[in-house]
């Protein structure tokens, strides 16, 4: 199981970081309808009951993987633009596929919860206003790199981002190794060498 990395203060942050990382889990094998708050209790070296405690109903458990898978990719993304690699929008555009991909790796659980398409056409709002924003992220960063030239600018840069993604998303589920398919992206968009 994969943890995301909130920091939650004292012992209620840490039980409440137990159960969250055990949906996760649970979730990513079962679904939502599928998960057993016995199961996730029982992972967590929780009693069930333990887990209305921290939250309100299992549906409000679902929210908070979803919310926290999303607020935790983002975080990596903040830290990957925040780092000194260069301030070319080819060099950003690198730092957000490796933080992408790290957060397929590291989030697992969490990702396939995200990405899972019975979430698509019912997201809580705090979870959509997550993903718009990590969405928003991306599309500058394409938008930046088709207007420097780093990428063709014919295509809008919300359908490259989607593509991009997309692929990332594809090959970081499937378990391929991250700096690989970071190489094999970087050949394929024919992005400058660092």
């Amino acid at each position: 199981m994969t943890g995301a990395s909130t920091e939650l203060p004292g012992k209620g942050g840490l039980t409440r970081r137990r159960i969250l990382d055990a949906a996760a889990a649970e979730i990513a094998r079962h679904g939502p309808a599928g998960a057993s708050l016995g199961a996730i209790a029982a992972a967590a070296d929780l009693q069930t009951g333990s887990i209305y405690f921290h939250f309100a109903s299992k549906q409000r458990l679902v929210e908070a993987v979803l919310e926290e898978g999303i607020s935790a990719s983002l975080r990596r993304l903040d830290e990957a633009m925040a780092l000194p690699r260069g301030d070319t929008p080819a060099d950003r555009l690198r730092a957000g596929v490796h933080a992408h991909l790290r957060a397929l790796a590291e989030l697992s659980d969490y990702a396939v919860v995200v990405l899972a398409p019975q979430f698509a056409a019912r997201q809580p709002p705090g979870f959509r206003a997550l993903r718009r924003e990590y969405l928003r992220r991306w599309t500058e960063l394409i938008a930046d790199a088709q207007a420097d030239g780093t990428l063709a600018s014919g295509p809008e840069p919300g359908e490259v981002r989607d593509l991009l993604l997309g692929a990332l998303n594809a090959a970081g589920l499937a378990g391929q190794d991250p700096a690989r398919t970071a190489d094999a992206v970087f050949a394929l968009l024919r992005l400058p060498p660092c």
